[in-house]
């Protein structure tokens, strides 16, 4: 009997032990989740890839008080749990972000001025404070059929990050995997070896606000964000096309850059796709021009030139077969969906501009569009 009670006594006691245990655990869990990493305030949290920093940059997006900052603040590897540290804020707290550019701090300084490490409420404070933030936005408009160089231009000259270091960000391949998984259209045919810039299609061309101090990640998601809208409302095309993501990119930003008009663009899609069936070479000028670095205006009065379309470029479809290596333009939703549905019922194989009357003049036969070429091309082109 003795010796049955001693065993429930130690039982008993185990099971205290195990639940002092688990209560420390949890404490210790909560207490390291509710600070801020050891990378951030050692200053390893950088941008641009510098190895340390005085203080780590941060966007609060408009409209994003809550708990999709604090994901955000987990993501950028300042915070360690930000479910535990939103129900923190929620009852003990409630600080309300303030939308905006911040340049978060390390350390603080104590209520005697020496200067200690941040703490979770010290980021918070700092994030709720406008006084804080750079809130200064500009608006920026980036037109179909333009590339990615020009984009990056447009945003050097109003934003505080560089055309150039907008460029090398968006040529960082580990750059471009880090956003594979929140953006399901970029995928490894990016990383084509003849590609001359990776995002190169994947910009969708709209209107856009940012904030005049901003970053290279702010940038990037504000127009994959947009990007993903469009790849998702069509989904179930994409899915259903023959052709891989990469390849609908790529055939929409010829046929983007081919007409700007969208009653054309589903028989221009049509034309490539029925060449696609054929020995011949897709022949699409403007290929030759992206490859030679032609301007659209260079593109229009000297693209046809034999020095371009009979020079070999991987990006050249007079020379090569199939489609280029990558896109040639930032192509808009109508080119997108051209390329999805391309209209080949009609048996077309040819196209050219049509300056009598504007649009595109389509031909079955070379017979027909010599004509077409000799009548409405060059027969108005004075």
């Amino acid at each position: 009997m003795k010796k049955k009670r001693n065993r429930i006594i130690a039982v008993i006691l185990s099971l205290l032990a195990v639940i002092v245990l688990l209560i420390v655990g949890i404490i210790v869990y909560i207490n390291l989740s509710l600070k801020p990493t050891d990378a951030f305030l050692k200053g390893k949290i950088c941008q641009n890839g510098e190895e340390s920093c005085e203080f780590t940059v941060f966007i609060v997006d408009e409209g994003a008080y809550g708990k999709s900052t604090l994901d955000k603040l987990q993501a950028q590897g300042i915070i360690r749990d930000s479910d535990l540290v939103y129900y923190y804020n929620r009852i003990f707290t409630g600080y309300a972000f303030a939308a905006g550019y911040f340049e978060l701090p390390h350390k603080f300084a104590d209520e005697e001025g020496n200067m200690r490490d941040a703490t979770i409420d010290d980021i918070m404070a700092f994030l709720a404070n406008p006084l804080n933030a750079h809130q200064d936005t500009v608006t920026i408009s980036f037109d179909e059929c333009d590339f990615i160089r020009h984009y990056a231009q447009q945003l050097g000259e109003k934003t505080t990050v560089s055309a150039q270091e907008l460029l090398d960000y968006w040529q960082d391949p580990n750059v471009i995997r880090s956003y594979m998984a929140e953006y399901p259209f970029l995928t490894e045919e990016i990383f084509n070896v003849d590609v001359k810039y990776y995002l190169e299609g994947y910009l969708f061309p709209d209107t856009y606000e940012f904030f005049e101090f901003t970053n290279c990640d702010e940038i990037t998601r504000k127009f994959f964000d947009r990007t993903l809208e469009i790849y998702n409302k069509h989904i179930d095309e994409f899915n259903a096309t023959e052709f891989s993501i990469h390849e609908v990119f790529t055939l929409a930003s010829i046929v983007q850059w081919e007409t700007g008009d969208p009653d054309d663009s589903l028989l221009v899609a049509g034309v490539f796709v029925t060449r696609m069936n054929y020995p011949e070479v897709l022949a699409s000028t403007v290929t030759a021009c992206y490859a030679f670095d032609l301007s659209k205006d260079e593109c229009h009065e000297h693209g046809d030139e034999l020095t371009y379309t009979q020079q070999y470029h991987p990006y050249n479809t007079y020379t090569i077969q199939g489609l280029p290596p990558g896109p040639v333009d930032n192509p808009g939703e109508n080119a997108i969906v051209a390329a999805l549905h391309p209209d080949t019922s009609t048996g077309y194989f040819y196209f050219s501009g049509d300056l009598c009357n504007g649009g595109t003049r389509f031909a079955r036969t070379l017979e027909e569009h010599q004509y077409n070429i000799d009548t409405y091309l060059l027969g108005c082109s004075s």
